[in-house]
């Protein structure tokens, strides 16, 4: 049972940590289907990472094939979206997949996972309805709902302290 009230929107900071450890799909699998969800915006981003961009996508393929994960784009015949999306690059200075990402979750009653402070603090001031997590809560959530065990939540997080240093 997954804890999560609304489907989730994966930033790109959240999915390059834990896949930087080798860890996304396991955190991504380990949850009821369909939970997670990804924006056309941040895959074009992650494709654009130089080393790895090519593997990501890849593994987005089969995430999306397996029903792990369930991609979005924004609703192009939504002048709200359309709105917000762009209000959140040009006046927030959001890139794109953060300003997508914000925009489909406020109009289509989704959360987010992100851990881009400025990003979750203009969400939570402009759009006080979305959630967002970081990859730390999605991990603590799974050890708590009995979906990975303590020690392999601490692993991981671990290894992202380690990576990113």
């Amino acid at each position: 049972m997954s804890p999560f009230i609304k489907p989730v929107i994966l930033d790109n900071d959240v999915i390059s940590r834990l896949y930087s450890v080798r860890a996304l799909r396991r955190a991504l699998e380990i949850w009821p289907k369909p939970t997670f969800y990804i924006t056309e915006q941040v895959q074009d981003e992650a494709g654009r990472w130089p080393t790895k961009g090519r593997e990501l996508v890849n593994l987005f393929q089969n995430l999306i094939a397996d029903g792990i994960l369930r991609a979005l784009s924004i609703d192009e015949s939504s002048e709200d979206e359309i709105w917000t999306y762009a209000k959140l690059q040009l006046e927030y200075k959001l890139g794109r997949g953060e300003s997508a990402s914000i925009a489909i979750a406020h109009h289509r009653s989704f959360d987010i996972a992100t851990d881009d402070e400025v990003a979750r603090d203009i969400c939570k001031s402009i759009c006080p309805s979305v959630s967002t997590f970081g990859t730390g809560d999605l991990l603590n959530m799974a050890v708590q709902d009995g979906l990975i065990t303590r020690s392999e939540a601490d692993s991981i997080q671990a290894e992202i302290r380690r990576k990113s240093k």
